[in-house]
């Protein structure tokens, strides 16, 4: 997490150092700001914080404060926006008695942090969470945790609430994750997910796009899904689009799932491929005709064109692509599909897609 601490006093700045060298010991990536006029660790600022403040808003995933809460507040009012791009926020007095999470404590893992933060300087955390408090679990924790994707994002704090006011809720997930025990929910096996309306709310992790005779309905969307895409030339990017749509509804999966687009490396400049994942907000890899070629000789079935093999010297790039770039526990979920020069495959990943240190080479 890249996080930016805040002090404005002298023993805030003695206190800050200490909280930065405990971060950085945790792999967290670290930037200090103290004012001019003390001595000490980091960088120094002079005139109001409020500037630097805006700036590292913006740019980093947490922010720690080592002052007032009451200075905090009118320094982040005007910077707020939404919970889903808010950063963590998190306020230490400068005695380092207390740690208070103060934004973001669910999605943006700012409960988490004040846990850390007190844990390591023998401090009182202050978590005002319903759920938290309550000993419950939340979505949006759930969904920070396994990278799942929230639809609609709006109906999070009515299922927050039900649970948090005893009321029973629904659960039914698609793939075999491993929960932890979840009080106020009613486990449901993904075989037996209702068809006729169950009372209350119905949380169901899934790619797959279903109707269900259910309107308090809350999808978790994995981002499990990969596209490999083999494409012509200087194709159109709206061409390139319009195909990954198309076989999106064909193998019936939400777009909000896709993790990844994949091609061969004598594709991955091509401006349409670039236009497209910067559009979906999607990272583009690419691999080799020497990868390609191996993932051939150890899966079978996959098509293989003797067309494509005379040309770029590989029998098929969109499926080999979509497996390569796929975890360890992938399938295909629907084979090449072809539309006006655009090729499309999609992998899904059953297990471990919210994990981080992923070795896919980026491009």
């Amino acid at each position: 997490m890249n996080i930016a601490i805040f002090a404005i006093t002298k023993n805030g700045t003695e206190l800050a150092a200490k909280v930065s060298r405990h971060l950085i010991n945790e792999g967290h990536q670290v930037r200090l700001f103290r004012p001019g006029r003390f001595p000490g660790e980091g960088e120094p600022f002079n005139g109001p914080v409020s500037r630097i403040v805006a700036e590292e808003f913006y740019r980093c995933q947490g922010l720690i404060f080592i002052m007032a809460l009451g200075i905090v507040v009118r320094l982040l009012a005007p910077l707020i926006k939404d919970k889903r791009s808010d950063p963590a926020v998190v306020v230490m007095d400068e005695k380092g008695q207390f740690v208070i999470s103060t934004l973001s404590g669910h999605l943006g893992g700012a409960n988490e942090l004040a846990q850390d933060l007190a844990g390591a300087f023998q401090a009182i955390p202050v978590i005002t969470t319903a759920t938290d408090v309550n000993g419950l679990p939340s979505v949006d924790v759930l969904a920070r945790k396994y990278t799942l994707v929230m639809e609609p994002f709006n109906a999070v704090k009515q299922v927050n609430a039900a649970l948090v006011n005893g009321e029973m809720v629904a659960f039914c997930s698609e793939f075999p994750l491993p929960f932890p025990p979840m009080q106020g929910f009613k486990l449901i096996p993904w075989d037996k997910l209702p068809i006729t309306r169950p009372p209350g709310w119905l949380v169901v992790i899934t790619n797959r796009e279903i109707s269900l005779p259910h309107e308090k309905t809350l999808f978790l969307r994995p981002r499990n899904l990969i596209a490999g895409i083999g494409c012509r030339k200087e194709i159109d990017p709206e061409k390139i689009k319009e195909a990954l749509l198309h076989a999106l509804k064909l193998a019936r999966r939400s777009p909000t799932s896709l993790r990844l687009l994949a091609t061969i490396d004598l594709r991955v400049q091509e401006r349409g491929l670039q236009q497209v994942a910067r559009e979906m907000g999607i990272p583009l890899v690419s691999f080799s005709r020497e990868q390609i070629q191996s993932i051939f000789s150890r899966v079978k079935n996959l098509q293989h064109s003797s067309f494509v093999q005379k040309r770029i010297g590989v029998g098929g790039v969109c499926e080999p692509v979509a497996l390569l770039a796929a975890a360890h526990h992938a399938r295909l979920i629907l084979p090449k599909t072809s539309r006006e020069g655009v090729t499309v495959a999609l992998a899904e990943e059953s297990y471990g897609w919210w994990e981080q240190d992923r070795e896919v080479p980026i491009i």
